[in-house]
């Protein structure tokens, strides 16, 4: 029909509409006025009919309601200030045509520019060549175009007061401006404009690192070049390369006479060479500093301080903006940077396997950070050899050299001493092992003999703890730490005693540099090579709280270049190593309480609150948390647990009728079993190990292994040499976490059950691990049980948040729970009873 609205205002209307309904659909529930009131009670009613009353009126004096329009209409002429819907005012700053370093005649023209098409801009001469109220461009109409653009620059004058002379014009179109009025434009003004809606066009080189003050750094080799020492022998940290700082502006070098005759012009924009660039005030004093700090031209430095200068951002509050490093540097410095530039080398002539690709690529890698003198951590996936490497690169030196040049000390957890000896038996047999542990090993003296005797000492975390002051009588070719976040706590003394040890090498061995904390890495880095990631608690400032707390990509990049050169981790399922394993699939299996279950549940729970929340001192409170956890945790396991009945023994009648984990667990086994398979089963209570035993026996029929804490290492080896070498052995395999959780080999199981939960995503994967790993010829299935409306389902569902910091760097325990408040932890624990088993 004729009269009918244009579609323009017909979708006006329809957004006004919209927009009015979302923003009191979002007020009635999320705004509240009362918290106006106090402060003016017309602003609060207005509030209040703008967001949650069921009327839009506001009724008041006609005074006052005048005053609070007038302010909103002012309020609304300050959101468009830069112009209306469809246009805004814009700013282009040029620079002069002259190639003198001081030049002026800087323009910075005015346009309008369509908010719909940011490519249509109008000149503000083409502005003034309309007669009418509107002008037309490009399929467009501006409405009232000149008095835009006089508003516009009268208010971006509040904002940069040099364009005051402009609005003195009778039709303004630019503005000629001084060089430190550009630089006052471009530093200060600019972003307030484009913060104001305006459109601000400055040139590319303002935006470049490269248009100001910075340094080049410029390393090369000691002697012309390194290429020999490269393929040789040991380097050791020597004084290898030698650096030098050049100040640079833009792309261009400058010494010092050249950089104090462009102060001189006092000037903070000048052209070199054809180029503007930008003298910051704050910037040329920083590089009188600098000077003063770095007078000499340049010195010697070792690898690892080369490496600190190469990946340094700034120095003294100075950009480094460009690294040159020369061939004879280069040889050292490209294959840390580059693995993929690390020339390959020929495996060990008596190594008793052949090593597969990425294997031959990290024992080159190790070979040549042992030269390098720098310390190194392997961190691959559990299950891609990284003990086959490891003796591999010690092999080749004793080939080589005809010995060792003293032998290397290997810490490792108790539960895979045993697993060393025999590796290195089974594939380097030209390397003599010596296991130190136990009540009866060798003390003083005859310690020291036999070492200076052997290739490889092999210790435990606990020994190494109590013989620190013999073993670090030896000069060590190397210390070897395997399962390395064992020293994730810098405090301990099995940490410091690892540090004490002198070395010519340092190797770190772990599948999980991160567990819960950055500082664990830090710990790490701090025995290979100390100093290299600062101090504990600048490490702390300048990492591990803005990635922990803020999750701040910018730094976790920082740490994973600072860090690279050392890590080489290599996971599954990787390209490279994927054909080498079948896949793995891991389910959440979620069993009810039973009603006994949920009875002492609650019971702790409310007790453990109680007690809990009138507790004032914080070390008691984390103690009585933790408690309660455990309780809780023996609770989802089975009361018996929780109860301490029959003293390990099962108790009377059918246990799997309290528990329904293992109602389920004795269901699933049935259906594996049946199928011929074998399982593993998990679980962190020697109390439950037994009970789960003694049940799997009396109500499926089958024998059942069971390997934990207080098992002899001699039977550890025994349990799991039958489990995968006798036909006949006992199907299913019962470990208790920290016992048998790393280390092993256990590829013929096809089930892993996490019976009860360690709420440590890298622990837990470390213990599938156990069967997930090279050797395995079929699909692995990972079933992790979860008692639902507990605090298990919660906190399953907090693990996957805490499961990206590891992989964003390189992967919890319980301690976290520990800082939650009181209510938080009320919430976490609290059982919801419809998901009771009947």
């Amino acid at each position: 029909p004729e009269q009918a609205p244009s579609p323009r205002l017909l979708l006006d209307d329809f957004f006004q509409a919209v927009t009015d309904a979302l923003a009191r659909t979002w007020g009635r529930t999320a705004f509240s006025p009362r918290a106006y009131s106090g402060s003016d009670a017309l602003i609060a009613r207005w509030l209040e009919a703008l967001f949650t009353a069921a009327s839009p009126q506001v009724a008041g004096s006609p005074a006052p309601l005048n005053r609070l329009a007038g302010s909103f209409q002012a309020w609304l002429r300050r959101l468009h200030v830069a112009g209306d819907r469809h246009f805004r005012v814009a700013f282009r700053l040029e620079a002069p045509p002259s190639p003198a370093p001081k030049a002026t005649g800087w323009q910075l023209q005015f346009l309008l520019q369509a908010r719909d098409d940011p490519s249509l801009l109008l000149p503000a001469q083409q502005v003034w060549q309309t007669d009418g109220a509107t002008l037309a461009a490009g399929g467009r109409v501006i409405e009232q175009p000149q008095e835009m653009l006089l508003a516009g620059l009268g208010y971006a004058a509040r904002l940069f007061p040099p364009l005051r002379r402009s609005l003195q014009d009778k039709q303004p179109v630019a503005l000629s401006l001084s060089n430190e009025e550009v630089y006052t434009f471009l530093r200060e003004a600019a972003p307030l404009l484009e913060e104001s809606g305006f459109a601000v066009f400055v040139p590319s080189w303002w935006q470049q690192t490269r248009s100001r003050l910075g340094l080049r750094l410029r390393l090369k080799g000691k002697t012309p070049s390194s290429r020999d020492a490269v393929s040789g022998g040991l380097l050791s940290l020597e004084r290898l390369l030698h650096f030098s700082w050049e100040l640079t502006l833009g792309d261009t070098p400058l010494t010092r006479q050249e950089f104090e005759s462009l102060v001189a012009l006092k000037s903070p924009l000048v052209q070199v060479r054809g180029q503007w660039v930008r003298l910051d005030p704050e910037q040329v004093e920083r590089v009188l500093q600098f000077w003063q700090r770095h007078e000499a031209a340049g010195r010697e430095v070792d690898l690892l301080e080369a490496l600190q200068l190469q990946l340094a951002e700034e120095v003294d509050g100075l950009p480094v903006q460009e690294v040159v490093v020369e061939e004879s540097a280069n040889d050292w410095l490209e294959p840390l940077n580059r693995r993929e530039k690390l020339a390959p080398l020929p495996p060990p002539q008596t190594l008793r396997a052949t090593l597969r690709p990425y294997q031959e690529r990290g024992y080159a890698w190790l070979d040549f950070m042992r030269r390098a003198g720098l310390g190194a951590c392997l961190a691959d996936d559990m299950g891609l050899g990284k003990t086959l490497q490891t003796l591999a690169a010690l092999l080749r030196v004793k080939e080589k050299e005809g010995r060792l040049p003293a032998p290397t000390l290997l810490v490792a957890p108790t539960s895979v001493l045993i697993n060393w000896a025999k590796e290195a038996e089974r594939f380097t047999p030209g390397l003599s092992v010596w296991i130190h542990h136990g009540p009866q090993r060798l003390q003083g003296e005859a310690l020291i003999n036999q070492a200076r005797q052997t290739d490889i000492l092999v210790t435990s975390y606990a020994i190494l703890r109590r013989d620190a002051e013999t073993l670090r009588q030896i000069a060590w070719f190397g210390v070897v730490l395997d399962e390395a976040q064992n020293i994730k706590n810098p405090d301990t003394k099995q940490a410091r005693a690892a540090r004490r040890m002198p070395a010519q090498f340092r190797l770190a061995l772990t599948g999980t540099p991160i567990e819960n904390r950055l500082s664990e890495l830090w710990s790490i880095f701090h025995f290979l090579n100390p100093g290299y990631l600062g101090a504990r608690q600048t490490f702390r400032r300048r990492f591990a709280l803005p990635i922990e707390r803020y999750n701040d990509e910018a730094a976790a990049a920082r740490l994973r270049r600072l860090t690279a050169p050392f890590i080489l981790r290599r996971l599954k399922t990787d390209p490279a190593v994927i054909q080498d394993l079948p896949d793995k699939v891991e389910t959440k299996v979620y069993c009810p309480l039973t009603t006994e279950q949920a009875s002492l549940y609650e019971a702790v729970v409310q007790e453990s609150l109680t007690v809990i929340e009138d507790a004032a001192e914080a070390m008691r409170r984390r103690g009585l948390v933790l408690s309660m956890l455990m309780k809780l945790k023996q609770i989802c396991n089975h009361p018996a647990q929780f109860l301490h009945e029959g003293n390990g023994q099962p108790p009377a009648g059918e246990p799997e009728r309290r528990s329904g984990k293992l109602r389920r667990l004795l269901q699933m086994l049935d259906e594996i079993l049946a199928g011929g398979e074998r399982a593993l089963i998990f679980t962190q209570f020697s109390e439950m190990g037994h009970l789960l035993r003694h049940t799997i026996q009396q109500r499926l029929g089958v024998p059942a292994l069971f390997l934990y804490g207080a098992t002899p290492s001699k039977q550890r080896a025994a349990m799991v040499q039958r489990f995968q070498e006798d036909s006949d052995a006992p199907p299913v395999f019962i470990l208790s976490l920290k016992a048998g959780g790393t280390g092993l080999n256990l590829t013929r199981a096809t089930h892993v059950f996490h019976f009860d939960r360690w709420w440590n995503p890298a622990v837990e994967d470390q213990a599938t691990d156990r069967a997930f790993r090279i050797g395995q010829k079929r699909n692995v299935e990972v079933h992790k049980f979860v008692c639902v409306g507990t605090l298990e389902e919660r906190i399953d569902e907090m693990i996957e948040a805490k499961k990206s910091l590891a992989r964003r760097i390189v992967g919890s325990g319980e301690d976290w729970l520990t800082e939650l408040s009181t209510d938080d932890l009320r919430d976490l624990v609290a059982l919801r009873r419809e998901l009771i088993e009947e």
